[in-house]
């Protein structure tokens, strides 16, 4: 994935209700993508290769 750019990270606070300055936004900005690409590290299973296991909730209380 592309680094988040300015304008994303404002449309997305904007969407949000969060006010930046723009002093904030260049950190804010910055810490989202050190963020993203910490999260991206993360090794993802091959999907395919996992068979399905049935869901049975328990019991709910009345």
């Amino acid at each position: 994935m592309s680094d988040l750019s300015f304008d994303d990270v404002r449309s997305l606070a904007k969407a949000a209700g969060v006010e930046l300055s723009e002093e904030d936004l260049v950190e804010v900005t910055h810490r989202l993508n050190v963020t993203i690409e910490g999260v991206e590290q993360f090794s993802h299973p091959e999907l395919h290769t996992i068979e399905a296991v049935p869901f049975h909730p328990l019991n709910e209380p009345d």
